[in-house]
């Protein structure tokens, strides 16, 4: 994962990636969606840090889990993401700082409002309530209130960007594709592609030239 927006208060939720994959050396190797909704439980997951955990946590939770919502489904996450956790870095070599948090954002079963949770590897994934408000990974400036939500997300997301580039090439993020975004309610959730970076198109012609 490299860019995450989102914001919650106890009515909606508001969920926002970029969509770009690269390889170990910073190259575009394809597009992903990064914040995955699952309907029957009116819960989106997404996560930062190592690539591909939460999509896949989201697979599992789709595929095996009986649970009647996010409250339900925050007592199982955390000793299954531990487990999954464990699996995963006893298959793969990865470098000893490795990290990854998954979110789960949803309309609680139990009050009908917004619940948010973390789990952070850091944390041996304790399940972590979040308070309202916004947050963003990695860090930038909230953008000022004259800008509503979606407004706000392009400057952010763009600096985001411009700050991840001027940090060394083993520790950066790269942020790029396009930006697209969740917005959920109690009683729906709409996906949309708010805006493509200006490389976007570069970007996808090394992809298929790479093929």
């Amino acid at each position: 994962m490299s860019s995450l927006i989102f914001y919650t208060d106890d009515t909606q939720a508001l969920v926002a990636t970029d969509t770009l994959v690269v390889d170990p050396s910073g190259n575009p190797i394809h597009f992903c969606s990064k914040a995955i909704y699952l309907p029957h439980l009116r819960t989106i997951i997404a996560g930062t840090g190592i690539g591909g955990f939460a999509n896949n946590w989201a697979n599992d939770v789709n595929n095996d889990f009986v649970v009647s919502g996010i409250d339900n489904l925050d007592f199982h996450t955390p000793s299954s993401l531990r487990a999954k956790w464990e699996k995963l870095t006893k298959e793969h070599d990865f470098p000893e700082d490795a990290t990854t948090t998954v979110y789960q954002i949803g309309i609680s079963e139990n009050s009908q409002q917004i619940s948010s949770y973390a789990y952070r590897s850091t944390s041996n994934f304790e399940s972590e309530k979040l308070s309202h408000g916004l947050k963003m990974k990695p860090e930038c400036q909230p953008v000022g209130n004259d800008l509503s939500l979606l407004e706000a997300l392009r400057p952010m997301m763009e600096e985001q960007r411009r700050i991840q580039e001027q940090v060394d090439e083993r520790a950066r993020l790269y942020i790029g594709g396009q930006c697209t975004y969740m917005h959920l309610t109690k009683d729906a959730c709409t996906t949309a592609t708010l805006f493509n970076f200006e490389d976007y198109e570069d970007q996808l012609s090394h992809i298929f030239d790479s093929i």
